[in-house]
């Protein structure tokens, strides 16, 4: 199983000793003024970074929300008319919950629903409803609860189809699949970068990047068109590919989405200079497959 790194700051640790020493609410998943999650999204040959912010409250059937919208270079949209990751969130801080309303898509067309998306007061064994498309729903349960920089952690044997990384709640900080992951249903890749609260970074995963349909581990097998190495790297890369009938391209991806370097080769092996990189993992694409590449000091 991959193994996932994560990275949770001394702000985040500060954040669950502050409010459990004065109290035993749970510390809230919201930052003061703002929250921004980051993840991936793609569908088929589409890929792109989403970024999710609330920094507005308001007020729906008497109860508060945090209105939830989409990073756009426009502004921030916050439309409900398309199935997507906007919506309202609230909080329980007593228990650990958090709730998300957004759109879904059901027999009958478009509509608003609410889900339980994160819930800390669960053990072990205990169950925990996963919503879907129409309304289906996957029943999962919690393998574990233990405790990471301080932060309690509740694990469940959910795992989305192309990851191996379960679903995940984490104490003052949401979950690994983001706030709205029961609501974004045409998003393959459900996998948090990185939240920020009030622009600290307070979490952060190297192993979510940029996924794109065929992505393989580089496992050089007689199927794959193209290989290369070394993996990890320092200096160089070498690309080898199988036929020498056609030209072909490479683009190197940070994890955010960041096109780094690209280029057309035109031999059976090309070599390519990676000492302007810096040290981590980056999505390498040549043409339409792809690869991770380590990148070391």
């Amino acid at each position: 199983m991959k193994k996932t790194h994560k990275y949770i700051t001394g702000f985040a640790l500060f954040m669950f000793l502050s409010f459990n020493f004065f109290s035993q609410n749970y510390p809230s998943i919201f930052g003061i003024q703002n929250t921004k999650w980051d993840f991936p999204w793609c569908n088929l040959d589409q890929a792109s970074i989403t970024e999710q912010i609330t920094e507005i409250d308001t007020i729906i059937d008497g109860v508060e929300y945090k209105k939830v919208g989409t990073v756009n270079p426009g502004g921030i949209s916050y439309d409900l008319n398309a199935i997507g990751s906007n919506g309202y969130a609230r909080e329980d801080l007593a228990e650990g919950k958090v709730w998300f309303k957004g759109a879904v898509e059901t027999m009958s067309g478009l509509d608003t629903a609410e889900y339980l998306i994160m819930d800390l007061s669960l053990n072990v064994g205990d169950t925990f409803v996963v919503y879907q498309s129409f309304g289906f729903e996957i029943m999962t349960t919690v393998d574990s609860v233990y405790y990471d920089f301080g932060l309690k952690h509740v694990r469940t044997t959910h795992q989305f189809w192309w990851s191996e990384v379960p679903l995940t709640f984490i104490e003052g900080l949401g979950t690994n699949y983001g706030i709205s992951y029961m609501h974004d249903n045409y998003n393959i890749c459900l996998c948090l970068i990185s939240i920020k609260k009030d622009s600290d970074e307070v979490y952060s995963n190297s192993d979510c990047f940029l996924p794109i349909v065929g992505l393989n581990d580089n496992d050089n097998d007689s199927e794959s068109e193209f290989s290369f190495s070394p993996n990890p790297a320092s200096s160089h890369i070498t690309i080898r590919k199988s036929t020498i009938e056609k030209n072909a391209s490479y683009v190197i991806y940070s994890l955010l989405g960041e096109r780094i370097k690209s280029e057309t080769f035109y031999y059976k092996e090309h070599q390519v200079d990676v000492t302007d990189l810096s040290e981590g993992t980056y999505l390498l694409v040549i043409e339409n497959q792809s690869f991770k590449l380590f990148i070391t000091e």
